[in-house]
């Protein structure tokens, strides 16, 4: 199911349509997402649709006959469950955060790529503290957008990772830390800690870094995107 993308919808069919090489009767169209001016280019959404090529096959033709007839073709549109796939979920991620980008007036590139079961997010700016936010707040809550429009469009249950510049490298190290410093914690007063709000993959690593501490235990509570991590004393 090949997508495209143009500033209107006709644009972004005929981009289709000269790329696959068949004629407008040959494929249906589904609009994905409309195109959007925008305000002084504030805004501006590429047109995206995905056209499916129609499957042609010939008339079945009478037993038996004593003169021949011509051969006539009948198209048929092939109903392939969802429309949706992930391909075209992780076009309109992207096309989502350029548009955010650019309404914060930050000149930036975002170049995605998928590793696993994660598909990360690369954006290069001159600007990273304001798209990184106060303790990540920023790049945290403009993930979690992602990851729901993603949600929406795509199939597989793929994470959404959203990196600028080294700030998930270096926010990971600093989580571990979080972790050990606050076992330490609860060890020497014998009392639970409730840990800030945090992303699944930050509640995961510090899961991770505890997993194999004889002395305390992790659990998570609340409802994203306000859940976080509580550390007890281990019974024993």
């Amino acid at each position: 199911m090949p997508t495209f993308q143009g500033a209107t919808i006709q644009k972004a069919i005929d981009l289709g349509l000269q790329t696959l090489g068949v004629a407008r009767d040959q494929v249906t169209v589904d609009v994905i997402q409309e195109g959007k001016k925008g305000l002084f280019g504030i805004g501006k959404k590429a047109a995206i649709v995905n056209l499916n090529p129609l499957v042609v096959e010939p008339d079945p033709q009478p037993a038996a006959s004593s003169q021949p007839k011509p051969s006539h073709h009948r198209a048929k549109h092939v109903t392939a469950g969802p429309k949706r796939d992930d391909q075209t979920a992780i076009a309109l991620v992207q096309s989502y955060l350029e548009d955010i980008v650019r309404e914060l007036g930050i000149a930036a590139t975002i170049e995605n790529a998928r590793h696993g079961d994660r598909v990360w997010f690369e954006i290069t700016t001159d600007k990273e503290a304001l798209l990184i936010g106060k303790h990540g707040k920023i790049i945290n809550a403009i993930q979690y957008l992602a990851q729901t429009e993603f949600n929406r469009f795509g199939k597989s249950k793929w994470t959404i990772m959203l990196n600028v510049g080294d700030y998930r490298q270096r926010r990971d190290a600093a989580v571990r830390r979080l972790a050990g410093k606050t076992a330490r914690e609860v060890i020497a007063r014998g009392a639970a800690v409730y840990l800030d709000p945090m992303p699944a993959f930050e509640r995961k690593a510090i899961h991770g870094e505890l997993a194999d501490n004889d002395y305390v235990d992790t659990h998570s509570e609340g409802v994203d995107p306000r859940r976080y991590v509580v550390i007890t004393p281990k019974r024993h």
